[in-house]
């Protein structure tokens, strides 16, 4: 079908002055472009259970899984 999930960092958290977490969007994307359904995820263990979800979801549907990095 040629659907993809989609991350991307939306913004980075300081949690303390040596460590820093990303806060991530996380989102399905069908063939024609259009966003189908997003979630926020905040580090790299949330956004891996949060695609997890989506692949649950939409599984039939998703041909390719993509995360961007900053």
């Amino acid at each position: 079908m040629n659907w993809k999930i989609i991350s991307r960092p939306t913004d980075t958290y300081e949690i303390s002055p040596t460590d820093t977490q990303h806060e991530y969007i996380v989102y399905v994307q069908d063939a024609a472009g259009a966003n189908i359904d997003g979630v926020l995820a905040y580090g790299k263990a949330d956004r891996t259970k949060v695609t997890k979800e989506l692949l649950s979801k939409y599984g039939k549907y998703i041909d390719k899984v993509e995360h961007e990095e900053k």
